[in-house]
């Protein structure tokens, strides 16, 4: 079934735009990741001062509220990276499985063409030794 699908015409013309937008949207998620450890960085230094200083209850809970949600952020950044990138390689290897079952099925055909061939050679040679 998916020899079928990649086998498609219209899929080799496809497959420049989409390795285009593959490349732009991991760029995009990088972009995102570092910002999000950026903003971890920012938010933790900033923690740690403000416990220090004894601020009021309130700057300390927003600050708080403002390194979980950039930690957040850095978790569904690096999830959504690494899934990307798995299944970027998912469907590379479905493309290289589809490509090799299909040489692999011209490879067969022309080794039974082959065989049948040295078959046929074989017993008109016997008949003509005889």
């Amino acid at each position: 079934r998916w020899q079928k699908i990649f086998m498609i015409p219209l899929w080799s013309k496809m497959a420049v735009f989409w390795n285009k937008m593959f490349l732009t949207i991991i760029v995009l998620l990088i972009v995102l990741f570092l910002d999000a450890v950026r903003e971890v960085r920012k938010y933790s230094s900033v923690h740690v001062n403000e416990k220090a200083a004894n601020v009021n209850t309130n700057a300390f809970d927003h600050i708080q509220m403002k390194l979980f949600r950039s930690q957040r952020n850095l978790y569904l950044s690096g999830f959504s990276l690494f899934l990307w990138l798995v299944l970027r390689r998912t469907v590379t290897l479905l493309t290289q499985l589809a490509k090799g079952m299909t040489s692999h099925a011209a490879l067969e055909t022309q080794v039974n063409d082959a065989t049948e061939a040295a078959r046929k050679y074989m017993a008109e040679n016997e008949r003509l030794q005889e």
